[in-house]
């Protein structure tokens, strides 16, 4: 997903870059502090979002958001701004989102989630498909690959428990060094003379849990 990052404060421009670093699937394909460029570099690199500061020399965000929107291909656009009180006027221009300076890496992390659902690629047969991140279940560590579970079936993917685990660590919480599953459908750890197990809401058996991620699952409750 391509994204521009118009502010007139460098250091504000650094900080979404940096704070979405972490998300591969995020790219930024520009940032610049001057909004009579914006148009052109729209038109150059076709982002699909763009972080747009209110306050800025010339003309401001809010206006600069009508020509957007008047593009016929017009990505989401996010305003980022120190004054909440524009808020309003954001969304009366079909603003996607606001935030509120300083931004918090969850802050933003929710709202690019909330307009560009994660997803991973699987194939099935001779089909390519796609499933929501947020619909994973469990993953699971077999051999040279990951099995997926999730609502609707299953998948095998290449992508390893640590890429996942680092890529969407709001989403996955590692229980055992070969299996990672939704932290919010865990509904119960269960303590037996097997040993752990955590219960995941949508999965039908107890998922075996090390002692060690029993302790720390214990200790976030």
């Amino acid at each position: 997903m391509k994204y521009i990052v118009v502010d007139d404060e460098p250091l504000a421009r650094q900080r979404i870059k940096r704070l979405l670093c972490s998300r591969p699937s995020f790219e930024c394909v520009a940032d610049t502090g001057k909004p009579d460029d914006v148009i052109a570099l729209i038109q150059q690199h076709c982002p699909q979002l763009i972080f747009l500061d209110i306050s800025m020399p010339g003309i401001n965000g809010l206006e600069l958001a009508k020509q957007i929107n008047a593009l016929p291909a017009k990505p989401k656009v996010v305003f980022i701004s120190a004054y909440p009180q524009y808020a309003l006027d954001a969304f009366g221009v079909f603003a996607s989102g606001y935030l509120v300076k300083p931004i918090s890496q969850n802050e933003l992390y929710q709202i690019v989630q909330h307009l560009f659902p994660a997803k991973i690629q699987y194939t099935l047969g001779n089909q390519t498909r796609w499933v929501e991140v947020s619909d994973i279940l469990v993953a699971r560590a077999e051999d040279k690959y990951t099995q997926l579970y999730f609502h609707t079936g299953q998948a095998i993917v290449e992508t390893s428990l640590k890429q996942l685990s680092e890529c969407y660590p709001e989403h996955f919480v590692q229980v055992h060094r070969n299996t990672l599953v939704k932290r919010s459908a865990m509904t119960a750890l269960v303590q037996n003379e097997g040993g752990y197990f955590v219960s995941v809401e949508g999965y039908p058996e107890l998922i075996t849990v090390s002692r060690r991620a029993a302790q720390a699952l214990k200790s976030t409750q």
